[in-house]
């Protein structure tokens, strides 16, 4: 009984040291973490331009999703449009994109969407806005037009431009 007793009060003595020396970090700690996390989500940002988005979605794209024409230049396209920094470039890119669609490669539902996806994408002239009609158009793509390396790098993908959404 008196070991058990020892043991379990040596146990908790130990425990109540370890409990002292730990730290709770104060609200300039907790600040300064996220100072230094929203950092390193703008650089990832930073690295990662609408035109190279655009350019990775065109790259995991299935070439059955394509029109013969598109298929024949999508290796130029898509070296053109990962150069692309700015909004109207992008615009322009993700038109020529869509436009490259066979109507089989999208949902039932982009029928209804697409005169205002046209809209919205002839009309962006932001990045933030290039990004948002980005989504939308991959969002109504066909899950089996993708390759398989698609389901591994979309949340990245999504991230990145989430990120020039803001």
């Amino acid at each position: 009984m008196k070991k058990t007793f020892l043991l379990l009060f040596t146990f908790l003595f130990v425990l109540g040291m370890n409990a002292q020396s730990l730290k709770v970090p104060s609200t300039a700690d907790t600040k300064k973490a996220q100072s230094d996390l929203n950092s390193q989500t703008n650089s990832i940002a930073d690295q990662a331009s609408i035109g190279s988005l655009i350019g990775q979605l065109t790259d995991n794209i299935s070439d059955d999703a394509f029109t013969d024409s598109f298929k024949k230049e999508k290796g130029d396209f898509i070296k053109k449009t990962n150069e692309v920094t700015d909004a109207a470039g992008a615009s322009s890119a993700l038109q020529s994109l869509q436009a490259g669609l066979l109507p089989t490669a999208m949902d039932a539902g982009w029928s209804k969407v697409k005169s205002s996806w046209l809209t919205d994408a002839k009309a962006a002239n932001t990045v933030k806005s290039v990004a948002s009609v980005t989504s939308m158009l991959e969002s109504n793509i066909g899950s089996k037009f993708f390759k398989g390396s698609w389901t591994s790098a979309r949340p990245a993908w999504q991230a990145a431009l989430n990120t020039l959404s803001k």
